[in-house]
This record gives structure tokens, C-alpha cells and sequence, in this order.
């Protein structure tokens, strides 16, 4: 749609195909509601003004932060954009008497836990809570909740790179940006390529998929003891990320595509699985759309139909259903549903939603030293406190991957899988990956 203008405020748009299917879910679903969370310790001698000069210009140029819909929404709502006003309030200052950093640390978690779960009022309210805490002078935290209908994992990954990119230009008296790529436009463009063929192949996808995953279901290894659900962890650092990294250039994978072989072999080598069916989030931005602030991200099957190849082979095939999976998002939720209901009528079986893969991707390290090297800044460093959310998978693999090091978390549900099970697969996962980058050779990685 080349010349596409941007839509002036209050001019009602649609919303993306991934809005939608969040709307949907959390509408007829019951699913719970839960913000998109964000967590920054800073320590070091912060420049406040700046900081809060340097998120307010983030808000004020992504629009997707501006959306507003009705106080009651219906099954399928329009959205418009309200723009930021001169004197409006973006960043919330506390200042908290705190006996201990710990106290502080502890406070901070259980605002950002309430911020958290606390619901969108639609109509007027804007779709954020934004915190700035300040324990003393050379320790503060930065709490950001967002509407997960206006955000999503790369919002997430710009929202830290962008506001902390702008504190530097203005300490050093730079010019900030003032403009940025619009949502609303993305989200009409969004549904103006879906139609047609790509539908029709969206469809053909979509329905391919769902009837696999109604003869894969999960089957819990015989004598597994029934045990609490947990997780189990492990991280790689900087040195073995370089080496998978450089592994995963030469071979034409991402780092978190071979992740997810790594895990799809051991998975089948612990369970005795041939097929393999899995869920992950997909973000459906184009390369044109890659800096737009927004929501664009939603649950996408995997079907993997020879589990027990090898591990090259295993990966080369998530790396096709992750491929294949980006061209056929464009869908609704009642499209969704109806093929839902069409593979079960058909099947005569569930659509297997037993593991699930969640990905995300930082290009800046875990902690990181700014301002000239004054400020550390730690992302992720306030754990939601008293707040359970059901987690409905038997495996839930979680891959955070930042610059210097590759955060794994496997998470069980007691039943389905235990604490054992879960243990070894994360650890075949690893001695996979460790066999892989010390001894990769050309159709061996």
C-alpha cells in the first residue's frame, strides 16, 4: 500500500490479527489478565530528568501507545489513537524509605506484581504504567507495565533499547528522534496483504497443522511418578553464545531455531516421540515493520514429523515449520476457531496443546554498564511476587537469548511431566549444544 497515510487521531483502524486473537482469547476464554512487564535496576549516579525525558519521547512517538477503545469493546472493536498532551504525566516519580536495598528491591517487585495484573480500563486510560523509584541517589528502579494488546516481545526489546539509547544522545546534549513508525498504519497494512491466495494458504496451513496435532498427543513416560510442577534452569555464558552463535551463521540458523532442535531431539530421545507437536509465539512483522512498537505476536503450531532424525535434521526442520509458520499467520480468531472445531470434529481428538515454546531475543547484554560506564543497569531484576498463573502445558521451554549469555528454563506440570524428565532433557539439551559448537563440521552441526 505505498503511499499510505498516516491515520489522523481519532480516525478509527483495525485491529492486527494477533489483537485480535488476544481480545478474543481473553474475552471467551476466561483467560486471566496479565500486563507485559519490565524491571531496570540502576545503580549508579542516574540523571532522572533525563530518563524521564528520554521515556516520555518513547511514548509520545509510538502510537501504539496511544490507543484507545471503547469503554466497552464488543467482539470486534475499531481503535483510534489519542495523541500524548504537552503536560501530561508519563513517568510516575516515588521516592521510597526503604530500611535496606533489599526492602527496596522487595517493594519495587510487589508494585511491579500489582501493576501487572491490574486491568486496562478501556475508554480513556492509556494502555501503561510507567515507575520511576528512587531508593537513593545511586539506586533507582524502573517499572513499566504495558496492555499486552499494544505489546509484545519486540516492543519489549525496543522499549529498553530505545529509552536507554535516548539518555545517552541526551547527556551528551544530542537530539532525540521525534517520529517513529506508526502502528495504526502497520496494522492497516497488516490486513491489506492477508487476503486472497495468502488467506487461502494461511487456511491450508493452519488446517495441515491442527490435524497433525490431533494424533500427537502428550504420553507421559511410562512409570513417571506423578510430582509438584517446577521448573529446572540452566544459562549458558558469554563464551559458549559465541561459539553457538557462530555455529548456528554458518549453518543459516538463528540461535533460539537451533534452541528449539536442541530441544525437539531430546525431547524424542526421552520420550520415544517420532512426531512431535509444540506451540511458540510467532511475530508476524514484515522486515519494513521491524521497529514498530506494537502487538504482533501470537500462538502458532509446529508440527515436527521426524523427531528422531538427529539433531541436524530435527533443527533444519524447526528451522522450515518456524519459516513456513511466518507466511500463514494472517487469520482471525473466529477463522481460528473454526478450524479448531473442524480438526477435532475430524479428528475426533483435541488439538494437542501439551508443549509450548516461548522465545525472546535481546541484542544487548544482561546487565549492562551505561552512561559512560557510571550506571549498571540490570533488566528482569524484580520477580513478580504472589502472583500464580496456571500453566496449562506438560513442557514449557523458555529461551531468553541476550549478547552474553542464553537463559533456558523448562518448565513440568507434575503429572505429565515430572522434575526427573524435565531434568533430562534440559541436560541432553545442553550436551547437545556443547557437542555441536566444539565439533560442528559441515552437515554435522
Amino acid at each position: 500500500m505505498s503511499g499510505l497515510t498516516h491515520p489522523p487521531a481519532g480516525t478509527p483502524f483495525p485491529l492486527t490479527y494477533e489483537q485480535d486473537w488476544f481480545h478474543t482469547k481473553t474475552r471467551t476464554a476466561g483467560w486471566s489478565h496479565k500486563n507485559v512487564q519490565l524491571g531496570f535496576e540502576i545503580l549508579g549516579a542516574l540523571d532522572t530528568d533525563a530518563l524521564a525525558a528520554a521515556v516520555r519521547a518513547f511514548v509520545v512517538r509510538h502510537d501504539a501507545l496511544h490507543l484507545q477503545l471503547a469503554p466497552d469493546p464488543g467482539p470486534h472493536p475499531r481503535q483510534w489513537t489519542r495523541p500524548v498532551a504537552a503536560d501530561e504525566e508519563v513517568v510516575q516519580r516515588l521516592k521510597v524509605k526503604a530500611a535496606s536495598p533489599g526492602q527496596f528491591s522487595h517493594y519495587a517487585s510487589a508494585l511491579l506484581s500489582r501493576d501487572c495484573v491490574t486491568p486496562w480500563s478501556y475508554g480513556t486510560q492509556r494502555p501503561f504504567r510507567i515507575r520511576l523509584l528512587r531508593h537513593d541517589e545511586n539506586h533507582h528502579a524502573l517499572l513499566a507495565t504495558f496492555q499486552n494488546l499494544v505489546f509484545d516481545g519486540r516492543a519489549h526489546h525496543l522499549f529498553g533499547y530505545e529509552v536507554w539509547r535516548d539518555y545517552e544522545a541526551l547527556r551528551n546534549g544530542e537530539p532525540l528522534p521525534d517520529t517513529a513508525p506508526s502502528f495504526a498504519e502497520a496494522a492497516v497494512r497488516q490486513r491489506a496483504r492477508a487476503g486472497g491466495r495468502q488467506r487461502e494458504r494461511a487456511l491450508a496451513g493452519w488446517r495441515e497443522r491442527l490435524a497433525f496435532l490431533t494424533r500427537t498427543s502428550w504420553t507421559a513416560p511410562a512409570g513417571a511418578p506423578r510430582t509438584e510442577s517446577g521448573e529446572v534452569g540452566a544459562e549458558l555464558p558469554a563464551a559458549e553464545v559465541a561459539a553457538l552463535r557462530g555455529m548456528c551463521a554458518e549453518f543459516r540458523f538463528t540461535v533460539l531455531q537451533s534452541t528449539v532442535g536442541f530441544f525437539v531431539a531430546a525431547l524424542a530421545a526421552r520420550t520415544g516421540a517420532a512426531e512431535v507437536g509444540l506451540w511458540t509465539s510467532m511475530d508476524s512483522r514484515s522486515s519494513r515493520d521491524a521497529d514498530v512498537v506494537g502487538m504482533f505476536a501470537g500462538s502458532c503450531p509446529l508440527t515436527i514429523r521426524d523427531a528422531t532424525a538427529g539433531a541436524p535434521a530435527v533443527r533444519t526442520q524447526v528451522r522450515d515449520q518456524l519459516l513456513n509458520a511466518l507466511r500463514h499467520q494472517g487469520l482471525t480468531a473466529e477463522d481460528l476457531a473454526a478450524l479448531t472445531r473442524e480438526a477435532e470434529e475430524t479428528g475426533g481428538a483435541p488439538v494437542n496443546r501439551d508443549i509450548y515454546v516461548n522465545l525472546r531475543r535481546f541484542e544487548g547484554d544482561s546487565a549492562v554498564a551505561d552512561d559512560g560506564g557510571r550506571l549498571r543497569i540490570t533488566a528482569d531484576a524484580y520477580p513478580l511476587h504472589r502472583i500464580t498463573f496456571h500453566d496449562t502445558f506438560a513442557l514449557h521451554l523458555r529461551c531468553t537469548e541476550f549478547r552474553d549469555r542464553l537463559c533456558i528454563d523448562l518448565l513440568y506440570d507434575g503429572h505429565r511431566a515430572d522434575r526427573r524428565l524435565a531434568r533430562s532433557i534440559l541436560d541432553d539439551m545442553l550436551a547437545g549444544i556443547t557437542a555441536a559448537v566444539r565439533g560442528a563440521r559441515p552437515g554435522e552441526a
